[in-house]
């Protein structure tokens, strides 16, 4: 008898493994087919939850899950070929696919699409020569000011900042800057902003990925779910 037990529940370990690994199996494809129907426009914005001390402090101050944000850089259906535009570092081109990997496990990606460019999609060669005429290689600013220059007097530029800032070269109806609070987290910021000799910064123009996330000239397209790259 106990033999005969012994071999139904090696049976029925064997059997839950498959179920699980086909479910898995299942789950992923029906994801990539997901994922085949998204096409992100040139000029589209993606909000990125990250991982990190600063980051988090953002999403916890600003109320919501994105601490980073990006610019589509072409017309694309295929999520592990796209390019898209951030400060990150530097103001750079970066794959989409880095990207996704950088962002926080679990958590998913959001699309946003500027409305004026829903009567038709900007040209893919007009926001690659702005790019590269105006933003391109300009260093990142850590402050989180809007207007900020390092000491050979290069324009420094945050994420959201950059973004907001490349967007409005396209757009007639341009987002402007807005307060920002840092007083959820004041001893927080009064640590981070020590760093810098300088006080918080309260009060002062600045956009967020948050900003992006509630401003009304952004068609919502929802959260993106992470493509299987090969």
């Amino acid at each position: 008898m106990t033999f005969q037990l012994a071999v139904i529940f090696r049976f029925a370990c064997q059997f839950l493994m498959l179920s699980l690994t086909a479910l898995h199996f299942f789950e992923a494809a029906a994801a990539q087919r997901e994922d085949a129907n998204v096409t992100l426009n040139a000029g589209d914005i993606l909000l990125v939850p990250l991982n990190c001390y600063v980051c988090n402090a953002i999403e916890k101050e600003t109320g919501v899950p994105y601490s980073h944000s990006v610019v589509v850089a072409s017309t694309t259906n295929k999520l592990n070929e796209a390019i898209v535009y951030e400060a990150w570092g530097e103001v750079k081109r970066t794959p989409l696919s880095e990207i996704f990997k950088r962002a926080q496990k679990g958590e998913r990606l959001f699309h946003l699409r500027p409305i004026e460019f829903r009567q038709g999609n900007i040209s893919e060669s007009d926001i690659s020569a702005v790019f590269k005429d105006k933003f391109e290689g300009l260093p990142f600013d850590d402050e989180f000011l809007w207007n900020n220059s390092d000491t050979a007097d290069k324009e420094k530029l945050y994420c959201s900042e950059f973004v907001i800032k490349f967007i409005n070269t396209f757009l007639q109806n341009p987002e402007p800057p807005v307060p920002m609070s840092f007083t959820t987290l004041q001893d927080f910021w009064k640590k981070y902003y020590s760093q810098f000799d300088q006080e918080v910064p309260e009060g002062e123009l600045g956009i967020s990925p948050a900003t992006i996330y509630r401003s009304n000239r952004f068609e919502k397209r929802g959260p993106l779910k992470t493509p299987l790259f090969n």
